[in-house]
């Protein structure tokens, strides 16, 4: 798969990590906050960002979302910017948020958005929508995503992103540890529990678990497992998939011939077991 820089170059990505309200884009920098629009005064002390996450804004007018972008960015927010919507882009992007700017009803980007959002229930909740009350309730979005009425003030837009932003992190917390039997996975520690031992696994092993237990009983092909895991150019046969499932059964003392974990489909891939 193309990455996003292969297929669509941002308009700009933005680091901040030495002074508050400056910092580096690659093609394009917005002018610096000022003090009336951030609300602050006087000098700002230089800082480096311990920790920051990647917001995703679209737009075809990012120029009126600079306030915005300055915001996050001042707030330690990696923010990529793009004046057009494409799907591929969007599904290869690794961000924590996407900020959607659908205030202009004839963008073509405006029905993709809303295509994109409407079938993919995991991209809803990591996104914020931004346009007037009406034209945000005519054109469908309810549900779609966190409606944000633009243009509204800086301190409310960055509040309502941050909650977002904070709600996830939450849910993310709470969904951290899934089950299977007596298995448990902890996808933050990245370990693999049956019962009270702890089961060595290598990151293949744990990954191959993982999609298993996300699939929720459905049938993974061989391809699908190994796309997911090595890439569309992974140069190997379908049998490195068959090896890493019998190690992992292995570990688990799971039987091929009863399984009580990983269940093999003839001709096809595996499942989790019955």
């Amino acid at each position: 798969m193309q990455t996003s820089e292969s297929v669509m170059q941002p308009l700009m990505r933005i680091t901040y990590s030495q002074t508050e309200g400056t910092g580096t884009a690659d093609a394009e920098r917005p002018a610096a906050p000022t003090a009336s629009s951030t609300g602050e005064t006087g000098s700002t002390r230089p800082f480096l960002c311990a920790q920051t996450k990647r917001v995703a804004v679209i737009s075809p007018f990012p120029g009126s979302l600079h306030p915005l972008i300055n915001g996050l960015a001042g707030e330690c927010y990696d923010v990529l910017v793009f004046h057009r919507f494409e799907s591929q882009v969007m599904n290869a992007l690794a961000v924590d948020l996407f900020v959607f700017d659908v205030t202009t009803a004839d963008w073509e980007g405006v029905a993709g958005i809303r295509e994109a959002l409407a079938s993919d229930p995991k991209k809803q909740a990591r996104s914020v929508l931004l346009g007037g009350e009406r034209e945000l309730a005519d054109s469908g979005f309810t549900g779609l995503g966190e409606l944000l009425p633009w243009p509204t003030g800086l301190q409310e837009a960055m509040y309502r992103i941050e909650r977002k932003l904070s709600g996830l992190a939450d849910a993310e917390e709470e969904n951290s540890v899934g089950s299977f039997k007596d298995l448990q996975i902890d996808t933050k520690k990245m370990t693999v529990m049956r019962g009270s031992s702890r089961i060595e696994c290598t990151k293949t092993e744990y990954e191959i678990l993982l999609m298993l237990l996300q699939a929720e009983g459905a049938v993974l092909s061989r391809d699908e497992i190994m796309d997911r895991i090595w890439g569309s150019s992974f140069a190997g046969g379908s049998n490195v998939v068959d090896v890493h499932v019998k190690s992992l059964r292995k570990k688990l003392g799971d039987n091929p011939a009863a399984p009580q974990y990983i269940a093999t489909v003839r001709g096809v891939g595996y499942r989790l077991a019955d």
